[in-house]
């Protein structure tokens, strides 16, 4: 990955962000006025003009067509979030009804790994996925629940528009034992992996960004998997810090069950 001048990684960082609220390709005096406070006494939008044209040689921005504004590329995303990413602070209200939704009282009638599922989607507003191991399996390799809600959020993005990519991912859905065995790989990564576009070796998540944790103990120790599935327009900072906290949450939980 290409070594950034400050000013590159300030430019690109902002792009991203723009595409991310916005889901419109990103011009060079769009962006110089809305970063007016922070550009326009040093960058003209002639030099921002200029910096994104070097981001897009370097493979980290790209255009949809001739006249439009810029998108990052998914190397454009994994620069913003190895380096770029800014720390998002789950809101205290938002903590507390996660913690109280997945207290063993709360959430027994509708089961810990819908219920976890169910909230992860609700305030991430992205599809969420949580794996648990089936009880009383014994064998060499996990056997996975699938817990999945949020789907039908696919259609409120316009990455989504055209039919084939969704078609493609409800297809992946639906083929629950391979779906799982390709999210479970991530239950022996250690921290938040976050996987974007390409880098997805499923191949009908290569259009959207994951976001997942291994959540440590459970049922004969083995793991348990969180995760939340978005376009890579995904709000990564706070895709992150959901599925930090749900994950710490059932570690926590599990630890009581031991």
């Amino acid at each position: 990955m290409s070594t950034l001048s400050t000013r590159q990684q300030s430019i690109l960082n902002r792009v991203v962000d723009t595409h991310i609220e916005t889901a419109q390709p990103v011009g060079s005096k769009f962006l110089t006025e809305l970063y007016s406070g922070l550009y326009r006494s040093s960058y003209s939008s002639a030099t921002v003009r200029h910096e994104m044209g070097v981001l897009e040689e370097l493979g980290y921005l790209t255009h949809p067509h001739t006249s439009a504004g810029r998108i990052p590329t998914d190397r454009g995303y994994r620069y913003y979030v190895e380096y770029g990413l800014p720390q998002d602070e789950l809101p205290e209200e938002m903590a507390r009804d996660m913690r109280e939704g997945l207290e063993p009282e709360t959430a027994a009638g509708q089961g810990l790994g819908e219920k976890a599922a169910s909230l992860l989607s609700k305030f991430a507003h992205e599809i969420a996925v949580v794996l648990m191991t089936s009880p009383g399996y014994s064998g060499p390799r996990c056997r996975w629940v699938t817990y999945l809600n949020g789907v039908s959020l696919v259609f409120d993005k316009p990455e989504f528009l055209d039919v084939k990519k969704v078609q493609l991912l409800f297809s992946a859905f639906e083929q629950k034992e391979e779906f799982a065995e390709w999210l479970g790989s991530k239950s022996q990564e250690e921290g938040i992996g976050v996987s974007i576009g390409s880098e997805n070796q499923h191949p009908a998540l290569r259009e959207c960004s994951v976001v997942s944790a291994a959540c440590r103990g459970g049922l004969e120790r083995r793991p348990a998997v969180v995760a939340l599935i978005g376009p890579r327009r995904m709000r990564y900072s706070r895709a992150v810090t959901l599925v930090r906290h749900t994950a710490r949450l059932l570690e926590s939980l599990f630890a009581g069950q031991d």
